[in-house]
């Protein structure tokens, strides 16, 4: 079996993975990336419509490794986002003029990932492995070895950027909590008769959140995405349905705002869970992006916190740089975990109890909803505090 040495071994090659590569590659380090999947075709990714969310802090990132300005021109810039629970009365308006900036972009998954793909190419200090199944992983002290179908990677640290379901997590039995909300979202494109003006929408609803996204034009189509959390058997009996009726189900909610859909594309549905690791590392080995934790997709702000732990690894790993110390080291794995634990852990909490919050019928509880969206919408500071936090910034 061949022998592959690297400084760090990446291993999934999703968004995640690749925002990784691609920043830690900019630090000088050789990277090597290990990916279940074959090799990326941008003409089969095509069929591929949906998108992601990047909130203001992230795109800083970007933009701080690079990346951005190959990015910006594919993005719809999210100018206001408006927020109704049950009914148009009940609203709160965010929008980000105050710092002259726009409080988030939608991109399409494909573009990203055609992107990123691009600009490794031209790294000579990356190595990218396709259909690789990973049979062990070990640990001498001062490499980590990872054995696969076809070759033995050993490298200073291996990132875990392997989903939600991470084979990395199963394989070293890192404990974690987790939990299931009996629910599937549903995740398609559209396009509509009436400009989106820039502005998302997310209705909250007896059953769960609907949430529509601004994208850029298609053939000078307008477009959007809906992220809509039900019940799993309304969803399931609803994509059973011919497309004129799932249009006519969902216009009962877009119509109002953005005009009639004329056409729908791209239909998935995905169970809602949400988990957080116990430790975010073990033995030379850290976990990024789902592999650590994933949220309730209430805030939408699951892949930009898998970013923030991008962003902690890239500058961590330049300070470990500079001061000439490895960073597979244990110190540098602590201090990585130290310092996203909290961020993950809190958004996990957040979104969970937002979900309970916005569910509840009780009407003292509505009525006490109410009050407080009716105080946050009249008062700038506390609305410019959530506006923040949600941009990342």
């Amino acid at each position: 079996m061949k022998e592959i040495n690297t400084n760090i071994n990446v291993i999934g090659g999703g968004l995640i993975g690749l925002a990784c590569a691609f920043s830690l590659l900019e630090l000088g380090y050789k990277v090597t990336i290990l990916e279940k999947k074959t090799k990326h075709n941008p003409k089969k990714n095509n069929s591929d419509k949906r998108t992601i969310a990047i909130s203001e802090g992230t795109k800083q990132f970007l933009d701080q490794i690079g990346i951005w300005k190959y990015l910006i021109q594919h993005t719809e810039p999210i100018k206001n986002i408006k927020i109704i629970d049950r009914s148009p009365i009940n609203i709160l308006d965010f929008d980000n003029y105050r710092r002259n900036s726009n409080l988030g972009y939608i991109i399409k998954n494909r573009k990203i990932i055609d992107i990123f793909y691009q600009k490794l190419s031209k790294y000579n200090n990356l190595k990218i492995f396709n259909n690789i199944n990973i049979q062990d992983i070990t640990n001498n002290g001062s490499k980590v070895i990872t054995g696969t179908n076809n070759y033995k990677i050993i490298s200073d640290i291996n990132i875990a950027a392997d989903g939600k379901n991470s084979f990395v997590r199963k394989y070293l039995k890192t404990s974690f909590k987790y939990k299931t909300y009996n629910k599937k979202a549903l995740v398609l494109t559209f396009s509509h008769s009436l400009s989106h003006n820039k502005t998302a929408y997310e209705f909250f609803f007896d059953n769960g959140p609907f949430a529509i996204l601004p994208m850029q034009k298609d053939n000078n189509k307008n477009m959007s995405s809906i992220v809509w959390t039900n019940d799993n058997d309304y969803l399931d009996e609803l994509l059973k349905l011919d497309e004129q009726k799932i249009i006519f189900e969902l216009n009962k909610v877009v119509e109002p705002y953005i005009g009639r859909i004329t056409n729908v594309y791209d239909k998935q549905l995905f169970p809602i869970s949400a988990h957080i690791n116990d430790k975010f590392y073990f033995k030379r080995n850290i976990y990024v992006g789902d592999s650590a934790h994933t949220v309730h997709p209430i805030a939408g702000q699951g892949w930009n916190l898998g970013m923030r732990d991008v962003k902690k690894l890239f500058n961590l790993a330049q300070k470990y740089k500079h001061l000439g110390i490895e960073i597979g080291s244990n110190m540098f794995c602590k201090e990585y975990h130290d310092s996203r634990y909290f961020d993950a852990f809190r958004l996990y909490q957040i979104t969970d109890k937002l979900d309970g919050l916005f569910k509840n019928k009780n009407f003292f509880i509505y009525s006490t909803r109410m009050i407080g969206l009716n105080f946050i919408q009249k008062n700038k500071k506390v609305k410019n505090l959530i506006s923040d936090f949600a941009m990342g910034i």
